[in-house]
């Protein structure tokens, strides 16, 4: 497997489940107070039902991804539960438990986001994993790692960005960015005497966000950078990116 496709693979197994367990509420106990709810084999209404927990039954809620929450009774019998069905149960106070579901309100009022994207970068596969802080609605500052592979050179490259949200409300918010980090070239070319080089970089760009659901938003992006390199002159890069992000 290319180089670039096996870290994308490595990012997302480690982003999106824990995108998806961002929800998870303290651990609870919960009494079934209506004739019964059904338990899944995994999260998902396709996964067939394996247990009827009836009227009057005790369940400890255990975990929470995306709309289903894992359970167990008495007995140690553990499966999935939509967050519906949980609103059928009440807890030891007799009052009835809601999980809510997080959207587009949670998309325009994120502090943090986590994300992974691939795409071109001058011309080479490039995978970006990064992270933001959102200090204002329309202000959040990021922090990225690059890495990218071409022909003649592969490459990595850290960032830090200052990106400005002019409408966080809206579903498709559209932005713009500027920053500056440094930038690691390590040549492949055996036909010359080349060497690795480090040399400073700054971007300008502007991209998309599209909120999808419950904590997921598409991104696509563009930056062009100029690379400070010691010769006599700069360089200069386009970068092309799609990608899936989590907010918290």
């Amino acid at each position: 497997m290319h180089p670039v496709l096996q870290l994308f693979t490595l990012i997302a197994l480690l982003l999106i489940p824990q995108a998806a367990l961002a929800d998870a509420e303290s651990l609870r106990e919960s009494h079934v107070v209506e004739a019964y709810i059904e338990l899944h084999t995994h999260p998902g209404r396709n996964y067939p039902v394996f247990y009827v927990a009836e009227r009057g039954e005790s369940i400890e809620l255990l975990k929470r991804r995306t709309d289903w929450i894992k359970v167990r009774n008495v007995r140690g019998i553990e499966g999935w539960v939509h967050v519906d069905a949980i609103g059928r149960t009440v807890d030891d106070r007799g009052e009835v438990l809601g999980f809510t579901t997080p959207d587009q309100d949670d998309f325009n009022t994120r502090d943090w986001e986590l994300g992974i994207m691939l795409g071109d970068l001058d011309g080479s596969d490039a995978i970006t994993g990064y992270g933001a802080y959102h200090f204002t609605r329309n202000l959040s500052v990021e922090a990225a790692y690059t890495e990218n592979y071409g022909d003649f050179s592969d490459g990595k490259m850290f960032t830090g960005s200052i990106v400005h949200q002019m409408f966080p409300q809206w579903r498709y918010s559209p932005f713009f960015t500027i920053g500056g980090g440094t930038r690691e070239t390590n040549p492949r070319s055996t036909l010359v005497d080349t060497e690795d080089r480090s040399d400073g970089v700054a971007s300008v760009g502007a991209g998309i966000r599209i909120y999808l659901t419950g904590r997921l938003m598409l991104r696509l992006q563009y930056k062009h950078y100029v690379v400070m390199t010691d010769r006599d002159d700069d360089e200069e890069a386009g970068e092309w990116k799609l990608g899936i992000s989590a907010f918290y």
